[in-house]
């Protein structure tokens, strides 16, 4: 059987993270490090969310309708 090797890189970020794992060691450090990522990829899903509410002109009226309104296509 023959073995395959994956070749990946880490990009900047992730790079970035590795250094700052090697300073703080404490459960601490990292509980308050994983809060402040959470928050932060939270905000960022928020202003995607935002954006496409607004690109799209959705509005809470639209949602309920796209939800419980009745929009079967014929196939007859």
């Amino acid at each position: 059987m023959k073995s395959t090797t994956i070749q990946q890189t880490l990009n900047p970020i992730q790079l970035h993270l590795l250094k700052m794992f090697s300073y703080n060691r404490s459960e601490q450090g990292l509980l308050e490090l994983q809060s402040v990522l959470f928050e932060y990829y939270q905000n960022k899903a928020k202003q995607q969310t935002n954006e496409f509410w607004k690109a799209n002109d959705l509005n809470a009226t639209k949602m309920e309708e796209i939800m419980y309104g009745h929009n079967r296509i014929s196939t007859k």
